[in-house]
């Protein structure tokens, strides 16, 4: 291979880690395609104008990234682990509001009380239609108190440690859930970007 066919190549890949490293600020190039995919394409000295395809680098910057989005990560990451009741703990396994206290303070650095109906009272109850994903969405599984919290993925699916005998697992909102439904709360102080 001559250095004239490898030198486009060693600048395109030089050009595509400094766009990395940069953040793809906005000296790049912004093409439709790339604006709606998520995706920057970047337009090198060399190019004549020409955009390269294979610049193509997604991108996920830190401003696109929530507390929440973190909050969420935190619980789903705990998904297959068996339900304990008072659990609190990814090694001893969690009860339902167990698993939103660990997901709020791990993803977002906010301190949740520790009972569902705790959390129910502690939260900014907001209707269905305004829920987003990062919420937390309550049920009264017996008796007439809040006794039970998960937290809302969006697209009426929610994360969260059903009972005993069960693992922590994703749901619908249909059926049984749907029947014990009683609403959503937000929580003040984990509706921020996340910088770091």
């Amino acid at each position: 291979m001559s250095s004239v066919s490898v030198k486009p190549l060693a600048l395109l890949s030089v050009g595509a880690v400094a766009l990395l490293l940069a953040g793809c600020n906005s000296e790049n190039v912004k093409t439709a395609e790339a604006e709606q995919a998520k995706v920057y394409t970047a337009q090198f000295a060399h190019s004549k104008n020409n955009v390269a395809n294979v610049a193509r680098i997604p991108v996920q910057s830190s401003r696109d990234t929530s507390l929440l989005d973190r909050v969420v990560w935190n619980a789903e990451k705990q998904k297959g682990k068996m339900y304990r009741y008072g659990g609190e703990s990814p090694k001893t396994g969690f009860d339902c509001s167990g698993l939103t206290q660990f997901a709020f303070e791990q993803g977002a650095g906010v301190s949740l009380p520790r009972t569902a109906a705790d959390q129910y009272a502690a939260s900014v109850k907001i209707p269905k239609h305004e829920a987003s994903k990062g919420d937390l969405v309550f049920f009264k599984t017996s008796g007439k108190r809040i006794s039970h919290v998960g937290i809302y993925l969006g697209d009426e699916k929610f994360v969260h440690a059903p009972r005993t005998g069960k693992a922590i697992t994703t749901d619908k909102l249909q059926g049984y859930w749907a029947n014990k439904l009683v609403g959503f709360g937000r929580i003040p102080g984990a509706c921020k970007p996340a910088y770091s």
